[in-house]
């Protein structure tokens, strides 16, 4: 192979990996996504939340939801589930209202012992 096809034939895989690498990064910026910083403030709003329902009484064993809104974050609520999942945690008195009705676009999820599920 000449040394010009040589040349050709590695720019044009350079493009197509740039058009890759661009795509893939587009790829995660859906309107709804939250911002990593967005996300850290919500998990830790939900676990002060936890807490505040924990010192309160409230019974966390059935998955309820701790927080309709958290604070500053209008698009988050905090819920309490299992993990694995139970029966109990697809029932809407234990989910959040504002999530199940479209009002809040992200969710964080704790355990009943108040670790961290996952925050979306």
């Amino acid at each position: 192979m000449s040394s010009a096809r040589q040349q050709g034939a590695v720019g044009s895989r350079l493009v197509a990996i740039g058009v890759v690498v661009v795509v893939a990064a587009l790829g995660g910026c859906g309107g709804d996504d939250a911002s990593s910083d967005e996300t850290d403030q919500a998990v830790a709003a939900a676990m002060d939340a936890y807490q505040e329902a924990q010192a309160k009484g409230v019974d966390l064993s059935s998955g309820p939801c701790i927080a309709e809104q958290l604070p500053g974050l209008d698009e988050w609520v905090a819920d309490v589930a299992h993990d694995p999942r139970e029966d109990v945690d697809d029932q809407a008195d234990n989910q959040c209202r504002r999530y199940r009705d479209g009002d809040a676009s992200h969710f964080v999820e704790l355990t009943p012992e108040g670790a961290l599920i996952r925050a979306e």
